[in-house]
This record gives C-alpha cells, sequence and structure tokens, in this order.
C-alpha cells in the first residue's frame, strides 16, 4: 500500500513543478568559456522568458524542468540515470570527432545515439558538427544548429591610441606586423611539449615558416595553457614572440585589440570563438576549412579559407593582407559587418524560438 504522506509529497513536487517550470543551464565552474556563455545566453533569455535563468551544476534533483547542458561533460560522465523523466533536456555538442587523440571525446561518440534517446535537441554550432553526428547515427531532425556567439560590448576594436598603448604594454614593437594565436594547442596542462593534431599547431608553424620572410618585423603573439610546442617551434624558426597566461577569460579582449591578423590553423572544430572575438575587434582572419569559419566566412570579403592542412594557401593569403592595406581593411571591415549577426542576444534569441517550437516555454 502507498504512504499517503509520500504520495502527497509526490504530487506537491509535480504541481510546484509544473507551476514553477523553468529553464536551468548546466555549465561547470570554471571561470572561463563555458561560464561566459551561460552568463550571455541565460542573460538574453530572461527578458524573453520572463523570468530568471538559473545557472547550476548539480540539476540531478530537478524535476518537470527544463535542463539545457551548456557543458556535455556533466551529462555524459555525471549520473545522468538520475534525471527524473519529467525533465525535458537539451543538450550542446559544439565540437568532437571519433579517432582525434582525445580519450575523453572517443568516450562521449562511443555512446552515441543512445545518450542522446531522453535528450529533446542536440544544439551544434556548425554544419561540421552536424555531420559529425550523424555519422555516429544521430537523426538529423534531433540536432539544431545555432551558432556560438560574441560580447560586441566587450570586444570591439581598439581606437588607435588604446591600441598603441597596448601594443606597447605587451612589448610588441612599433610597426610589427602580429600574428596571434590564442587556444590551448599541447597534450595535458602542462608545458605542453607534445602538440595536440586535431588543433593544428604543427600546420601553424608551417604557415608561419612560409611567410617569415615577408615582412620584417612579423612577430606572434600566444596565450593559452599548454603552447610548449608552438613555441619551440617559433624559436626554431626565429620568430619573435610574447606568451601570456591569462587568469581570466575577459582579459584577453586586450590581446585581440594588439593583433594584424588572427590565425585558425585547427583540423577540427566547433567554432572555434577566435573567429567571432577577432572580428569584432576588428581584426582580419584567415582559417582552414572547418567548423564555424566554413559557415561565415566568405573567402576574400570578411576572411580567407583554405583547405585543412593546405598551409601554402593560406601563406598566400596572409600575404596579400601584409601587402595591400587596402584589402586587410575591406577584409577587416567585412568582419565587424558579419559578426553583428551573432551578437550574444541574438543567440539567446535563437535558444527561444527552439523553446517555443518544442513547447516547452
Amino acid at each position: 500500500m502507498l504512504n499517503p504522506r509520500l504520495l502527497l509529497d509526490s504530487l506537491r513536487h509535480e504541481i510546484l513543478g509544473r507551476l514553477f517550470r523553468r529553464v536551468h543551464y548546466v555549465t561547470d565552474s570554471g571561470n572561463w568559456s563555458f561560464k561566459w556563455d551561460a552568463h550571455y545566453i541565460a542573460q538574453g533569455l530572461e527578458p524573453l522568458l520572463g523570468q530568471p535563468v538559473p545557472i547550476i551544476t548539480t540539476p540531478w534533483s530537478l524535476r518537470h524542468q527544463v535542463i539545457l547542458f551548456g557543458n556535455r561533460y556533466p551529462y555524459f560522465f555525471g549520473p545522468r540515470d538520475r534525471l527524473h523523466p519529467s525533465n525535458t533536456l537539451f543538450l550542446t555538442w559544439f565540437h568532437g570527432e571519433p579517432n582525434t587523440g582525445d580519450e575523453s571525446i572517443d568516450r562521449m561518440c562511443a555512446q552515441l545515439p543512445a545518450a542522446f534517446d531522453r535528450v529533446r535537441k542536440v544544439i551544434v554550432s556548425c554544419q561540421f558538427s552536424r555531420r559529425v553526428l550523424m555519422e555516429l547515427g544521430v537523426a538529423g531532425d534531433r540536432i539544431e544548429l545555432i551558432p556560438l556567439g560574441v560580447d560586441p560590448g566587450r570586444f570591439r576594436p581598439a581606437a588607435p591610441r588604446e591600441r598603441a598603448e597596448i601594443r606597447r604594454a605587451l612589448d610588441i614593437p612599433e610597426g610589427a606586423f602580429c600574428i596571434g594565436s590564442f587556444q590551448k594547442d599541447g597534450v595535458g596542462w602542462g608545458d605542453g611539449e607534445a602538440p595536440k593534431p586535431v588543433k593544428g599547431p604543427d600546420l601553424f608553424l608551417a604557415l608561419l615558416e612560409r611567410i617569415r620572410g615577408v615582412h620584417p618585423g612579423l612577430m606572434v603573439l600566444l596565450t593559452g595553457p599548454a603552447r610548449g610546442y608552438v613555441k619551440r617551434g617559433l624559436e626554431r624558426l626565429a620568430i619573435p614572440y610574447r606568451h601570456h597566461f591569462l587568469d581570466d577569460y575577459l582579459q584577453i579582449v586586450r590581446y585581440y585589440q594588439a593583433l594584424d591578423l588572427y590565425a585558425i590553423t585547427s583540423r577540427s572544430e566547433g567554432g572555434p570563438k577566435a573567429l567571432m572575438e577577432s572580428w569584432a575587434c576588428g581584426v582580419p582572419v584567415v582559417s582552414t576549412r572547418m567548423g564555424m569559419p566554413a559557415d561565415w566566412i566568405l573567402d576574400g570579403q570578411n576572411g580567407f579559407l583554405a583547405d585543412v592542412g593546405d598551409t601554402e594557401r593560406m601563406a598566400e593569403q596572409v600575404r596579400s593582407l601584409m601587402e595591400d592595406p587596402a584589402l586587410l581593411d575591406r577584409v577587416r571591415a567585412g568582419g565587424l559587418e558579419t559578426v553583428q549577426g551573432l551578437a550574444w542576444e541574438r543567440v539567446a534569441a535563437q535558444y527561444h524560438a527552439l523553446f517555443r517550437a518544442c513547447g516547452v516555454v
């Protein structure tokens, strides 16, 4: 016989859950990119929903709620069997494909598509990630494409005097042509002497080797951990560089503002955010044809694209920007125009439209 008190408590939880149904955003507790994704998406959703969007790390006790896993790791490696079936689940999968040397990605891919059985929609940021998931057996109608965003209020071009001051503070010589690379591309969290091939640090060095004689002031600005492989390569090529490890994600804005160009040489990506952040800071981008660059760059208009591994083509594109200030200005302006469509508030509106289409808000 059912305990009347337990039955009453269960009924009370169900009624309260339905009355106070909210979107909850699940992320980790780190002070880096995932945290700010959560902040901006929640901030953008709140006025559209007319209620707060709690940002949490432990959703396991929720009932009758909408749960958006903005970070997939808690979902795949947490106790997801504890999630109550009354919840409606959404999950982001920004990047990752099997057999690229990342054990955690391989473990997640091995669980697909069964791990998505309870997920209403899987959100990807680019067509490349969509294709990867479909190849792993995820039905196309379960996948929603919503890009990553940027805060144009924080990420903005620096005025000429401000930019000069930033470059002096970062010890970038006057007249230097400074190329940026702000990703973690070494194995582990130490020096990073072993490269992560998926991030293309070998291709980055191959590109720089091809262009090192074009501009007498060529130099590289690095941030991020585990950059030992790239640093040793730059030393071998006798290309000067500056490397700074940042304590806070938002410190990176002034590093973009110091650049003349940003190079993306990854073999696989879901973003990277460097595309939008560079554009918003008025920095031209040359990229491999993958991730969001493949979807958003119009070759020669707001950036340049080359096939993965084609460092000869990338070098030609960088040389053209180095040697043609008018072209560099046109590409910079094209990036600034394109990135307006990737402001976080517009991205949040796409999440809201998805929730409405699914009938959960």
